[in-house]
């Protein structure tokens, strides 16, 4: 199954920033495997457009609530994190790494959720706001917060007329 759409980036005073065309391919070749391919370029159709420096951006995901490391008022839960670079738990927040994946129980199942940042993508390997909590996100942009450098060094700027893309 395909999805694909156009859309476009409005601030709030309603003046068009940018746009971009997305499309999310849905597989299930047999069993239990699923996966999703995400692709989306985004285009500095209006002008100069800034990606801006920040930990909470990106392609991000919430975990089902049983599958956390820890569950409300920081009771432990039974869900477990490692990357690319056999980083794990906790330790993999901000860590640069070529995937992350993050299992623990369902309804009595042991599943598995990764997200793997695709190596033609910006700034291969992508840096990781993944939290216990089950935050899961890709963040090429969250230099500052990640490697505790300058404000904006995270900064992706497009020039008007042109675009990237993420996979």
């Amino acid at each position: 199954m395909l999805f694909r759409s156009r859309n476009r980036w409005i601030a709030k005073d309603g003046k068009i920033i940018a746009s971009d065309e997305r499309s999310m391919r849905f597989h299930a070749p047999k069993g239990d495997q699923r996966w999703v391919d995400f692709t989306i370029t985004i285009f500095a159709s209006h002008g100069d457009l800034v990606l801006g420096d920040t930990k909470e951006g990106s392609m991000a995901i919430r975990i089902a609530e049983s599958m956390r490391l820890k569950q409300p008022k920081g009771v432990a839960g039974q869900g477990h994190i490692e990357n690319s670079e056999g980083v794990k738990e906790g330790d993999t927040w901000g860590k640069r790494a070529a995937w992350v994946d993050y299992t623990g129980p369902v309804e009595g199942k042991t599943v598995g959720v990764a997200i793997l940042d695709h190596p033609s993508n910006p700034r291969f390997p992508t840096w990781w706001h993944v939290r216990d909590y089950g935050l899961f996100a890709a963040n090429p942009f969250g230099v500052h917060d990640f490697e505790k450098k300058e404000k904006g060094t995270g900064n992706l700027t497009l020039p008007a007329g042109q675009s990237t893309t993420f996979r």
